[in-house]
Parts: C-alpha cells; structure tokens; sequence
C-alpha cells in the first residue's frame, strides 16, 4: 500500500503482508488483522478506518518526509498523514477502479463511494498516471477535488530485442494466444466468437489466465464445438507463454497498464488490439480495430494467418519502433518523481 518515506530514504509501509523486497532501508509495518482474511468487507472497513491512524503514528515517529501511494484509495488513507505533516502526496495511478467497477455492474452506492474517495486521494497530490487517457478520465470526474499537478509515467519496457534478431518463420497453424484475467472487460468472449469462423488447421486460441469468466467460457467453448480450437492454459510462467505464442489478441474494453501488450512488443511478438485510448497511446494504429466489430477483425485475422511469414514478420517491425519508445529505467524515473518536491 501507501509508503512513508523517512529523511534519508528510508521506506516504511504497512501492509498485512510484508512485499516481496528485502532491503535494510524498507521497513514493513504489519496491519494487525488476520492475513488470510482480507478479502471481506469487515476488512476493507477496518482499513479504512484504522489504516490513517496507525500511517500518521508512524508518520510522526519516523519523522517522515514525503509520502507516495499507487492507487487513489491509498492516496486517501494517507492524506491525514500528509496535512499534519505538511509535506507533499506523490500518487501513481495505473487503473481506472470506477470504470472496471462499471463494467462489472457493481452497485450505485459502490460507484459513488469509490469516486469520493478516488477524489480525496488525488487531492491536492502531485499525480502521475501510466496513461493520458487514465489521467484525463480521473481528473474530468471531480468537480472539487483538484491536483497539485499531473503527468505521465507509462509502464516500460526493459529491454527490446534488436530487430530481427531471432528472425521467425512461423507454420500453420498460427498459435493465437490472449494474455489476462478472464473477465468481461478482457473481452475473450468475443475471441470465441471469432474462432467459430476460423478453421483449427489455421489457428489455435491459447487463453492464458484464470478468472471470474472461467466457467463461462469454457461452457461457450463447449456449446460452440470449439474444443479443438481454443485451450484454456490457466497461469502459467512467462517462460511458457511467449515462446509459444505468434501473435497477442488483445481485444480489451477497457485497460489500466496492459503488461501484456508490453512483454509482447519487448520479444517482438506481434500485437492486435483494440481501438481504445490505452492501446493508442503505445501501438500503431494499423495494429488496432474497435473491439465491437467482428468482420473486421475477422477480416484481419484471416490475412495475416493467410500469410504468416509475411504479415506477421510486418506487423512486429511496424512495432518495433514503438516498442523502443518505451525502453526506459521505470526505477530511476519513479524515484526521482517520489523525491522531487
């Protein structure tokens, strides 16, 4: 969660489970609540309430000077903190919670809730979102709630293969893979929807993940007599992911940060995404297709495994240079936003 940062950069944070960082200057502070009953509402009330007591307690023994969080929610546990002592909020955004909330259909009463909280957590803090189109969205729902100042820091990738490094010659059939939880919002049901025009000669659909929408797909699979053409993988490493994989199908809603995209362009795997502000902002637009339209994406799945060597082996030097764009040094970057005043 939020972090306290004590003169000397010293990191304190507390959490019901310490983060997997073992370093002498981060320091975990232990919530005192079971830690394998988190995930109910008694909890998340407790937190709320409990958590900016306990985060000013350790704000003033340790003589904190600076305060950061990811995630709004944790910007507002940590405002009290913040105007007692008087220093600055530095707020990492990498999702839009109000709109993965709406399109899961939650109650009106959450909705409401969550963006008064989304409000008084960016309030007044120095905001930085992985996107232009998360940061816009945010800022244009508060009337009243305003930051100090907002920017970009999208996600990066660390390293891109040189071009053609490892030149592909891919084989029929072309091996379809979609990377993510499976929920509404990823969209993979319109990825089954595809495959009953595809011919399992031609290609596979690999759905890696598992999630809310599990059963429901793999009964769809079952009623569409796909079971030869699409495999629900589960989790699996990223070693036995992008190896086995020639082209990403990612025909999201709705995004925060899509790792996914990110990891594929980083080993020269083609992506084909959906026309949406997010995947605007770090694909070409020859790779994106609105994410209601079956034809043309039908359309453009059928030439490019209709000639893989040639499409696919484009489409992944198309993105090349937008794949550099994004090779950076994520940890220097966020530690100089964190420490500059």
């Amino acid at each position: 969660m939020g972090a306290l940062l004590e003169r000397g950069h010293s990191v304190h944070y507390l959490a019901v489970m310490p983060f997997p960082v073992i370093h002498p200057h981060c320091h975990f502070h232990r919530f005192p609540w079971p830690r394998n009953k988190t995930e109910r509402l008694p909890f998340w009330i407790a937190f709320h309430f409990l958590a900016p007591l306990v985060l000013i307690f350790l704000g003033i023994r340790y003589r904190i000077d600076r305060v950061f969080a990811f995630g709004a929610n944790y910007g507002f546990l940590l405002q009290p903190v913040r105007l007692i002592k008087r220093t600055s909020l530095c707020l990492f955004l990498r999702a839009d919670n109000i709109r993965n909330h709406a399109l899961k259909g939650r109650s009106r009463f959450l909705l409401v809730t969550e963006r008064l909280i989304e409000g008084l957590g960016i309030h007044d803090a120095r905001v930085h979102a992985v996107s232009d189109a998360l940061k816009e969205a945010t800022i244009e729902r508060h009337r009243f709630f305003e930051p100090q100042s907002s920017g970009i820091l999208p996600n990066n990738i660390e390293r891109v293969g040189e071009l053609n490094d490892h030149p592909i010659r891919y084989s029929l059939p072309v091996r379809l893979a979609c990377v993510g939880i499976l929920e509404k919002r990823k969209n993979q049901r319109f990825l089954l929807e595809l495959m009953e025009r595809i011919r399992p000669e031609q290609a596979q659909l690999y759905l890696y993940g598992i999630g809310p929408d599990e059963k429901l797909l793999k009964q769809m699979s079952q009623e569409k007599r796909l079971m030869k053409s699409v495999h629900f993988m589960g989790w699996l490493a990223e070693r036995d992911i992008w190896t086995n994989v020639d082209l990403l199908l990612t025909p999201s809603l709705h995004e925060g940060a899509p790792n996914a995209v990110l990891e594929a362009m980083a080993r020269g795997i083609p992506v084909l995404a959906s026309d949406i502000p997010e995947h605007r902002e770090i694909l070409p637009p020859e790779s994106l297709i609105s994410p209601h339209s079956e034809l043309l994406w039908l359309q453009r799945l059928q030439k490019l495994i209709g000639k893989p060597n040639m499409e696919l082996q484009k489409m992944s030097e198309t993105q090349f240079r937008y794949a550099k764009r994004l090779q950076f040094d994520w940890n220097e970057i966020i530690c100089k936003h964190i420490l500059n005043p």
